[in-house]
């Protein structure tokens, strides 16, 4: 047992040296791809599908998605907040309160997802949800005047809240949610 830990040892210590391996090997970090004319590109053409039809949301949604995983897995997150931006901006454009709040689960809960990228969402949707003025006290949901808006306002916030959940670098987004979200239960009438 032990020959087989020293050549494991040994194997790693020679592909370190060789420049072989990711960034635990070696110790350098990993390379960042430069995609910015690639995501003006498909942004573009993203938000011309959504202007000529907000029927084409899927195709358009589809377009970033597939341009959102290139931007995570090539460590571009300056186009990745960009291209997660845009995607949750196109949903609300197209009045698509559905397909945001599943862009917003899908694009939170991707595989290694930056906390840059996860900080812009939650940064992105919180005015949709919460009223944000200088002069509100913090946690305050904005007014709405159907029910159908309120359902959705109350859906909204408890997205966010389980996205915010267990993240140090949204401590704060989230305690303004779950404020929200006590203030909706008690004009609802759910808590006391």
């Amino acid at each position: 047992k032990k020959q087989i830990t020293y050549f494991r040892i040994y194997h790693h210590l020679i592909m370190a040296s060789e420049g072989v391996g990711g960034s635990s090997s070696g110790g350098q970090l990993e390379e960042r791809l430069d995609l910015t004319n690639e995501t003006n590109d498909k942004i573009t053409q993203a938000t011309a599908l959504v202007e000529s039809s907000s029927e084409n949301l899927t195709e358009a949604l589809a377009i970033l998605a597939a341009l959102e995983k290139r931007c995570r897995v090539g460590n571009d997150s300056p186009n990745l907040v960009k291209v997660c931006e845009t995607s949750l901006q196109l949903c609300k454009d197209c009045s698509n309160d559905e397909a945001l709040i599943a862009t917003l689960k899908t694009l939170s809960t991707r595989r290694s997802q930056k906390t840059k990228a996860v900080s812009a969402l939650v940064s992105k949707a919180l005015p949709w949800v919460l009223d944000m003025s200088e002069d509100a006290k913090p946690g305050t949901p904005l007014p709405v005047s159907t029910d159908e808006q309120k359902k959705i306002r109350e859906e909204m916030v408890i997205c966010l809240r389980d996205i915010t959940n267990g993240k140090i670098f949204l401590e704060a987004e989230r305690a303004r949610l779950t404020r929200a979200l006590a203030t909706l239960y008690e004009q609802d009438g759910k808590i006391a």
